[in-house]
């Protein structure tokens, strides 16, 4: 008999699976119940730096600054990690009218301990890294900086400092997620983007 061939019954296909086919899903079916890494545990965010780099000029001639955040990942745990990718996403923070209480956000909450404000629901800008590939993050390695600024950001005639302390200034936060191999992806964490000046 042909064991990958497959048998018409009356209740529908019957068929004997070989046993390769039958090892593979027994092996992913391990996996799938083997328990997933703690990330942001394992992960540390560290040597980071938050500011608005200076893009130049825009077409029009214009100052532009963008929001842009610098770390390193830590490999704090005694794992070895695989492959590692990281997305961020940056938010204007929610903006309360004057004698208004706080805004809140169910799509980014603020978060206190981070320091962080009540974000928009609308997006402003992301950005996405590999991390480490296959030779992966060894246990208390170290990856080297990495720099990740929004495509989005603020234009205007006067100069950067005064740019930053303008009224109609609305700052920022970015959001960090990271994916180990293909699970899925995970909130490392947030950070308020200072209003300080970075030059390229």
């Amino acid at each position: 008999m042909n064991y990958n061939s497959w048998m018409p019954s009356r209740s529908g296909f019957v068929g004997v699976a070989p046993l390769s086919l039958v090892a593979l899903v027994t092996t992913l079916t391990l996996s799938a119940c083997s328990p997933q890494i703690d990330l942001p545990a394992a992960l540390g965010v560290e040597d980071v730096t938050t500011g608005w780099l200076d893009a130049g000029l825009d077409d029009s001639g214009r100052t532009k600054l963008v929001p842009t955040i610098s770390f390193r990942l830590e490999n704090r745990s005694s794992e070895h990690l695989g492959s590692l990718q990281l997305n961020s996403i940056f938010r204007r923070c929610l903006v309360a009218p004057e004698g208004q209480p706080e805004p809140v956000s169910e799509v980014s909450p603020a978060d206190p301990a981070a320091g962080t404000c009540a974000g928009e629901v609308q997006e402003w800008g992301s950005s996405f890294i590999r991390v480490a590939g296959r030779d992966g993050l060894a246990p208390g390695a170290s990856t080297n900086a990495f720099t990740l600024q929004s495509g989005l950001g603020y234009t205007g005639e006067q100069p950067r400092l005064e740019m930053l302390q303008h009224r109609g200034f609305v700052d920022v936060k970015v959001e960090l997620f990271v994916k180990h191999g293909s699970d899925q992806w995970v909130r490392l964490g947030e950070h308020l983007i200072t209003r300080h000046l970075l030059t390229q």
